[in-house]
C-alpha cells in the first residue's frame, strides 16, 4: 500500500503564533475612538443609522445581517455571563414520562413472513 508523505502545513509548530507578553497593535477601544474622531459620530450611532438606511432601502439582506449582529450583542450581554463571572448553562427538568396518557397503549410488532 502506498503511503503519502505528511504535509508540513497546519498544526502546532514550535515558535509559531503570538509570543507571550506581545502587545496588541490595535485594540478594539482604540479602533472605536478613531472611528469617532474621523466621522464625528460614535460607532453605535453609525451602526443604527446604517441599519435604518438599509431598512428604508428595503435591502433585506443587509437588514438581516445588521439584526443578527445587533441581536447577538444584546443576547450575549443579557444571558452569557452571570454576575459572578461564571458561564451560565441551561438546566432543564423533564418529567419521567412525557406522554402519561399513552402509557397504557400496548406495543406490538408484526412482521410479514410471506416473503
Amino acid at each position: 500500500m502506498f503511503e503519502q508523505p505528511k504535509s508540513n502545513r497546519g498544526g502546532k509548530r514550535p515558535g509559531a503564533g503570538r509570543k507571550p507578553g506581545a502587545i496588541q497593535k490595535l485594540s478594539g477601544s482604540e479602533l472605536l475612538k478613531q472611528i469617532q474622531r474621523t466621522t464625528g459620530k460614535r460607532f453605535e450611532q453609525l451602526l443604527a443609522e446604517h441599519y435604518r438606511d438599509s431598512y428604508l432601502r428595503e435591502d433585506w439582506q443587509a437588514v438581516r445581517d445588521y439584526e443578527k449582529t445587533i441581536l447577538s450583542k444584546v443576547v450575549a450581554d443579557k444571558v452569557d455571563v452571570t454576575s459572578n463571572g461564571e458561564t451560565m448553562s441551561a438546566q432543564f427538568v423533564f418529567p419521567q414520562r412525557e406522554l402519561t396518557d399513552w402509557s397504557n397503549i400496548p406495543i406490538t410488532i408484526t412482521t410479514d413472513a410471506k416473503n
